[in-house]
């Protein structure tokens, strides 16, 4: 809905419900042994872990609060000690507040069961799994979240279980906005838009963050494709020969094809021109606009369109039509932002819904000017990379420049010269040694600084943690591997609020997410599977929150749209770090 600077200001584990509906059985490996929901949350434990689960060889420990004792240890079911350590020095990081805590280091332990970690005087913490079965159930429900959003479409239960709903938002009869009128298309025409996944809280359709969200599923397939594969997760078109992740990916890029004029130009952003209320999709039966037209749009959608045309080219070699249709696009709207390269979303005054305004349009050429390349084959495209490309940073919707390193490292080593793909190499190992440097200072177990808790903050450790494994598979180096787990061990539990940030998922999970489906479908549980905003300062929403330290300053509350809701680019990199370990988890099995 609002979105990090979009504001116009700029349960025991989850395994299911009875059915499978929700993890998509059809034809899965997975456990369904425990099915049930629980209905009441427990308190929030003292000691803080990754409530899912831990990768067997991955970072594994736990927060303590500041104690004199020095020891800590595993037992198992049986009471029995199967592991003991030495707990970290005590240490303070300003972002979670001003208590110290100690670090319990067990990632030497690999053996896969369930544990519980003592310290004396502390007492126990809640349960530690350490199995990499729960993170797939995390990884499948944050996939199918996509399709939970899907927007014009009936869930029927078959797929949705007792999430089921009627569809919404056809979006055959679009109105253009005088501000996204052209010649072509005059304001108060109409267009059909339909298909694409609801963004975030509300029912807006956003071009802008529909890219960078669109592109990190194509990247999580691009880079892991025999995972993706053989996994199902239980949609209407499971067992029709594509990838399931293909599958929802084409629903999205169908609707993003419509978002381009005659002209070449891309629409902003389709939505009503106010906030819906907490209605269901059927529901909200205001009129839809497509509203203004942006150079960050033409690029993001260029970008977007040519890396699908060349990312899922294997699938379609002998029917290459639309891919070639999406290419064609591509161009088309690279040319018009050649044409307006400085072609700034201004929001009328009629608008309330999400802004996404952006000014500074060097990443997006870099990140179009990548993709292109790569897609194309012609160094014209490539100068724009190596003119606007900034400082190697994570990507958000704002900035989108390490999208096109991603591109170029999995695909360019042919098409560049040594020194061209030695030197985009180099960029991205050194930011990953700065965030490991970051994780070691805090001492916390994640590469945040104070500053990098911003509106989306989890996407930011999520997409940080992207970064290394980036890193990890250029080098093979383990300790890159190593912080990315710790980032994602992070966000599912083991951080000052004591929250499992991924509904449905841990002992303490968001209950009230901004959400308009899980606020209005009459369910007293949210849709599972996905992933908050998380803890952030800025504390925009006006709410009352306990805390106003970085890390900690979050509210499991509708009202909390600042910290609590959620979207389609915070899903995504979850998608893509869960989705890379479960992979070379699974490559590296005998």
């Amino acid at each position: 809905m609002f979105n990090q600077y979009r504001k116009v200001y700029l349960s025991s584990l989850f395994y299911g419900v009875t059915t499978c509906v929700l993890m998509g059985c059809n034809g899965a490996n997975i456990n369904t042994e425990s099915t049930n929901l629980t209905v009441s949350q427990p308190a929030k434990q003292t000691i803080h872990i990754n409530q899912l689960g831990y990768f067997a060889t991955g970072e594994k420990g736990a927060i303590i609060p500041a104690t004199k004792e020095t020891a800590f240890r595993l037992q198992n079911s049986a009471g029995e000690t199967v592991f003991e350590g030495t707990l970290s020095e005590s240490r303070g990081w300003p972002a979670q507040g001003p208590n110290e805590f100690k670090f319990a280091d067990f990632s030497a332990f690999t053996v896969p069961g369930n544990y519980v970690l003592t310290v004396e005087g502390i007492g126990k913490s809640g349960p530690i799994y350490i199995d990499s079965d729960a993170n797939r159930r995390a990884h499948k429900a944050a996939l199918k979240y996509y399709y939970f959003n899907r927007a014009g479409m009936a869930l029927t239960e078959a797929y949705a279980g007792k999430f089921k709903r009627p569809a919404g938002h056809p979006d055959t009869q679009v109105i253009v906005h005088p501000s996204a009128a052209s010649a072509s298309q005059p304001a108060l025409s109409t267009i059909s838009s339909p298909k694409g996944w609801y963004d975030a809280g509300d029912y807006g359709k956003y071009t802008v963050n529909a890219s960078i969200s669109t592109y990190t599923l194509l990247a999580a397939y691009a880079d892991n494709p025999e995972f993706y594969s053989n996994l199902s997760v239980g949609i209407p078109e499971s067992n029709n020969g594509l990838p399931d992740i293909v599958d929802e990916l084409i629903w999205n890029l169908e609707w993003l094809h419509t978002m381009q004029n005659d002209d070449g130009a891309v629409y902003h952003k389709l939505t009503t021109l106010q906030w819906p209320g907490k209605d269901m999709p059927d529901a909200d039966t205001a009129d839809r606009y497509v509203i203004g037209l942006s150079t960050s749009a033409a690029l993001d959608y260029a970008a977007t369109l040519a890396a699908a045309s060349r990312i899922l080219r294997p699938l379609f070699s002998d029917n290459p039509q639309q891919l070639d249709t999406w290419l064609a696009s591509a161009k088309k709207a690279w040319n018009w932002a050649i044409a307006n390269p400085n072609y700034v979303y201004q929001q009328p005054s009629d608008v309330s819904s999400g802004e996404y305004g952006d000014s500074d349009f060097s990443d997006e050429f870099a990140w179009a000017g990548a993709e292109l390349f790569l897609a194309t084959e012609d160094r014209s495209y490539l100068l724009p990379f190596k003119q606007y490309r900034q400082s190697l940073k994570e990507p958000d919707w704002a900035n989108v420049a390490a999208l096109g390193y991603f591109s170029l490292i999995r695909e360019g080593q042919q098409l560049l010269a040594d020194n061209e793909y030695s030197e985009i190499q180099t960029q991205l190992i050194a930011y990953a040694d700065a965030s490991i440097q970051i994780y070691q200072a805090n001492g916390y177990g994640v590469a945040m600084n104070s500053e990098d808790f911003v509106w989306g903050s989890n996407a930011v450790v999520l997409n940080k943690a992207i970064m290394l494994l980036h890193a990890f598979h250029l080098t093979g180096q383990e300790k890159y591997r190593q912080v990315a787990l710790g980032n994602l061990n992070f966000v599912l539990g083991r951080n000052p609020t004591g929250y499992s940030f991924l509904t449905g998922f841990g002992e303490l999970t968001p209950q009230h997410p901004h959400h308009r489906i899980s606020a209005g479908d009459q369910i007293d549980k949210p849709l599972p599977g996905m992933l908050v905003g998380g803890p952030q300062p800025g504390q925009q929403d006006n709410c009352k929150y306990a805390q106003n330290y970085a890390a900690s300053s979050y509210l499991d509350d509708w009202c909390s749209y600042s910290t609590n809701e959620v979207t389609i680019n915070w899903n995504a990199p979850l998608v893509y770090v869960l989705g890379s370990v479960l992979a070379q988890e699974q490559a590296d099995k005998p």
